[in-house]
């Protein structure tokens, strides 16, 4: 067991702490992090900020590293199905047993700290610190850290030091947060770059964002790292892409040109990385992209009918989801299933969805209190499609939507990654099933 009393599992504990826990800040992280020996001065980071894109261009970096020999921690949040994603090494999700004894280790260290009245280490500073302790301990080569909300205050921004500096694209998101422009969200992302660190920037940033980001770079001496522009599509189906970009060929099992976009941001990443001595062969690369696999981004999971899932949640995300139904299902009927949170943009989200939409099936995710109710998405989505129905459960609606949809239709599980992380689970325990 573990060094400290915690209540039934490690995860138990750690979703109890809560999400915002006092004023935003470092200053939890940084006094937790110094409790623990700060292993996170042990380790080398590529750290990854953004609205979008930020998952699957940390997934696709760290499948190149790994391809060329190096042992590589990648943190991710949030998960879809189990919490163990969120912290991997070459691959491997941490174990249950290492989480429970390094959740030990953190609590014991929380216990220890002296913060300011009406403050506590919440469910995201915990997991980072503990991460960061596996990621030590583990001895990784260099670590894809991603960011969770925003950037200035976030926990993974305790780091002092990073190799490259990543920023995928930038769009408003959490703005209760992050602040209600573009350009007030770009300088909360900006703040991960560090002095003397690489910086690689998306393609397509506003032209507000890039002012800032620029300003930020030359603010603390990073060098701003622009690559290869060239990117030439070969193909672009439900099986992936297929480009060339810098005279080099690739290929990518994610569908979407939103994917290519990121990839072709994870390729400039590793370029970043050679120019400060990585030894990182464009072959590693080739092998690390095609083998990448990123859960929830037009995750194919059926055939017959084909029932993707895609976690687009915000209002970029969904636009870009819809560049890719427009391109690549327009030959198939399409049944949309979709359920949204409360704290994001879901209006304009279900009905740009609902617009595509032949059949759409309304539910109300487990969203911990966040969820938008399945009467108000199904008003919404009425408006733009003539077959709605309003589902009580997710999984009312995906049995709904699999018995009415035929071989040649497509099923699309969209909005709210708790919705996504349900459908895993169903479609698995069916599956599970039929065997």
């Amino acid at each position: 067991m573990m060094d400290t009393e915690i209540p039934k599992t490690a995860i138990a504990y750690i979703h109890s702490l809560g999400r915002f826990t006092g004023k935003p800040g470092l200053h939890r992280i940084r006094a937790l992090c110094a409790a623990l020996g700060d292993p996170q001065d042990r380790l080398q980071f590529v750290h990854i900020a953004g609205t979008n894109g930020k998952g699957s261009t940390a997934c696709l970096t760290a499948a190149a590293l790994r391809a060329a020999g190096l042992r590589v921690g990648l943190y991710t949040s949030p998960y879809l199905v189990q919490f163990y994603e969120r912290i991997r090494v070459d691959g491997a999700m941490i174990s249950d047993a290492d989480l429970n004894r390094l959740a030990g280790r953190v609590a014991v260290a929380c216990e220890s700290l002296t913060l300011p009245a009406g403050e506590s280490i919440g469910e995201f500073e915990f997991t980072t610190a503990l991460a960061f302790l596996y990621f030590a301990e583990q001895g990784c080569d260099i670590v894809v850290l991603e960011a969770g909300l925003g950037g200035r205050c976030d926990a993974t921004n305790v780091i002092r030091t990073t190799e490259v500096s990543v920023i995928t694209p930038i769009s408003l998101d959490h703005i209760a947060v992050l602040g209600d422009t573009v350009a007030e969200i770009a300088g909360e992302k900006a703040a991960i770059i560090k002095p003397g660190s690489a910086v690689v920037c998306a393609d397509g940033q506003a032209a507000e964002a890039m002012v800032v980001l620029r300003h930020a770079c030359e603010a603390c001496g990073a060098v701003w790292y622009t690559g290869a522009q060239d990117c030439r599509v070969l193909r672009c189906d439900i099986e992936g892409s297929a480009f060339v970009h810098d005279g080099q060929g690739y290929t990518i099992a994610m569908p979407g040109r939103h994917q290519i976009e990121n990839a072709v941001t994870a390729l400039r990443t590793l370029s970043a990385l050679r120019e400060r001595g990585w030894d990182i062969p464009v072959e590693a690369a080739v092998r690390g992209l095609a083998r990448a696999r990123m859960p929830g981004r037009l995750e194919r999971l059926v055939d017959q009918p084909l029932v993707l899932l895609d976690g687009a949640h915000n209002a970029a995300g969904v636009e870009a989801l819809c560049r890719a139904v427009d391109e690549l299902l327009k030959m198939r009927r399409l049944h949309v299933v979709m359920g949204m949170v409360r704290d994001k943009e879901y209006e304009t989200c279900v009905r740009k969805i609902a617009r595509r939409a032949d059949v759409f099936y309304a539910c109300t995710p487990e969203a911990d209190g966040r969820e938008v109710d399945a009467h108000t998405i199904s008003a919404l989505a009425a408006r733009e499609c003539a077959d709605v129905h309003t589902c009580r459960t997710a999984e009312d609606a995906l049995g709904k939507a699999i018995s009415a949809a035929q071989p040649k239709d497509c099923i699309l599980v969209c909005g709210s990654l708790y919705l996504i992380g349900e459908t895993e689970k169903i479609l698995k325990s069916r599956q599970k099933m039929a065997e």
